[in-house]
């Protein structure tokens, strides 16, 4: 036997990397991805040498006192017939398949915190995997997916309640639909239902008001259907006059204030997407630009599609030719002004000729500005931030079309000024608080991770991971920040997680513990 000196100092990269890590202690009520982490080594046999190694995808991972879900671990290995040790009786660790192992923990009665370790080997490599569990009289943060709504669920702008609905096959094998409510102050869990297709065909949670009210779309119906934590239902109206059901995507975090959109006429005969907002659930128009996002006449409309938890700001998209020009209003009463663009400051525009496949030349024009698509917390609390994303579509040096650029961007709507942040390449802002801390998603596609950082000061934070485990002390998966509250005990957020469907996108957040559980 010998140890290759290439596989070797990779391993001593790898530990070191790890001992880094371990200078703290990670815990947390799901897993962590830390390092691909990879013991390797090699034997000469009669054939050649055999490279033999164990890969992992985390050799952290922590769980709560009870209620855990099994966790996957990804494991590569050669030899392939690897077998896996465990080091406590309350720990179960299950190989699966041949890429798969499946841990469990037992419910964690000892009143303490407790930790065992668990041995994968393949040959003469071995990798270990530390495993954490809280104590039930544990006080720490709760991590929680939301993965039990149907196209992901919603949260109350303080953080009160979170919401969605569950879909079920009705006995005549229709679908039904169940609306779910979640005080994550007392635990309490409402749900109503379920209700037949024909009456409530539900395809998409929009929102939730710090009183318990849950806007859902309705796709057979159009338009959206209100639920309360007493069943109520309730169906917002559009203006007087309007062809169109609304669609409510936010709301303040008293209720008095909703925005959406809805359309005044059938769009193929002229009609426009308008931007509304709902009073004590009377509908109103907001003002339209002079101009859409390149400065020419309207054809589409616009969508209002967030608004502060305070309700003075309200934030929408110009959504023409899927151009996403992002936009605001004041709330300042009956007297709303027209809308400015977000990023004004940064925005450009220019009219360039370019040359078309077929050798004809036309007139475009050209915009670099904030853009945003069917986001629904891009603003703070107070309305201070308004977080976007900064598309470059030419340079103005050589007023040329380019490939287009994306980077994360922040508009302070109190100094109208924009903070365009290039730092980690293709991004995008995802919400920032109101004292300036951002959270950025990498690239503009599948977003799946995420960093955080200080607009004040222009520096780094660290992954969403390390920013959770700083501030609430815990471990989380991988992902990015949607939104936090005003007091920041609060955080919602967007992971990845891969199935045999392919991956998906869910929901989680972080909040304080029960009163039951302090």
């Amino acid at each position: 036997m010998k140890q290759d000196s290439v596989f070797h100092g990779v391993e001593l990269l790898l530990n070191y990397y790890l001992s880094l890590f371990m200078t703290k202690r990670f815990f947390a009520g799901g897993m962590l991805a830390l390092l691909a982490c990879v013991s390797l080594a090699s034997c000469t046999t009669g054939g050649g040498e055999e490279v033999q190694y164990v890969k992992i995808g985390q050799n952290l991972c922590s769980f709560l006192a009870e209620g855990n879900q099994p966790l996957e671990i990804d494991v590569k290995a050669s030899p392939a017939e690897w077998t896996v040790e465990m080091g406590a009786s309350w720990v179960k660790a299950e190989r699966t398949d041949d890429r798969t192992l499946t841990v469990t923990v037992d419910d964690n009665d000892t009143g303490a915190e407790r930790s065992a370790v668990v041995t994968i080997t393949a040959g003469q490599a071995v990798e270990e995997i530390t495993v954490y569990q809280f104590p039930k009289e544990g006080v720490f943060a709760r991590y929680r997916k939301l993965d039990m709504f149907g196209k992901r669920g919603a949260m109350s702008p303080n953080g009160r309640f979170v919401g969605g609905y569950a879909a079920s096959v009705a006995p005549d094998d229709s679908w039904q639909y169940s609306p779910v409510i979640t005080d994550l102050e007392t635990g309490e869990v409402y749900e109503f239902g379920p209700y037949p297709e024909a009456i409530h065909f539900l395809t998409q949670t929009m929102c939730i008001s710090d009183h318990g009210v849950l806007f859902i779309k309705d796709g057979y119906n159009g338009g959206t259907v209100a639920f309360d934590t007493e069943g109520n239902i309730t169906e917002p109206r559009s203006p007087e006059g309007y062809k169109g059901k609304p669609t409510i995507e936010a709301t303040s975090s008293d209720g008095k204030y909703w925005v959406g959109y809805a359309n005044d006429d059938i769009l193929s005969e002229g009609g426009l997407t308008r931007p509304l907002l709902w009073t004590d659930g009377i509908p109103a128009e907001l003002p339209f630009p002079d101009k859409n996002f390149r400065n020419e006449d309207f054809r589409t409309g616009i969508m209002a599609r967030g608004i502060s938890a305070n309700g003075k700001i309200i934030y929408g998209t110009s959504w023409e030719n899927y151009d996403f020009g992002m936009l605001y209003w004041v709330n300042d009463g009956p007297t709303i002004e027209k809308p400015k663009w977000v990023g004004e400051d940064v925005r450009e525009l220019d009219t360039l000729t370019v040359t078309l496949a077929n050798g004809k030349e036309v007139e475009r024009t050209y915009v670099n500005g904030i853009i945003c698509q069917a986001w629904r917390t891009q603003v703070s609390p107070s309305g201070r931030w308004i977080a976007g994303r900064y598309r470059k579509e030419f340079d103005p040096e050589t007023e040329q079309p380019i490939t287009q650029e994306n980077y994360a961007a922040f508009y302070n709507t109190e100094t109208e000024k924009t903070i365009i942040v290039e730092d980690y390449g293709e991004s995008t802002g995802q919400f920032a608080t109101d004292d300036g801390i951002a959270f950025i998603g990498l690239g503009t596609m599948a977003v799946s991770d995420g960093r955080v950082y200080d607009l004040n000061t222009g520096t780094d934070l660290g992954t969403t991971a390390e920013w959770a485990y700083n501030t609430y002390g815990i471990v989380i998966p991988t992902g990015y920040i949607n939104y936090v509250t005003a007091d920041s005990s609060v955080a919602l957020g967007t992971s990845a997680q891969g199935s045999a469907a392919g991956t998906s996108f869910i929901k989680w957040y972080i909040a304080p513990p029960l009163e039951k559980e302090k």
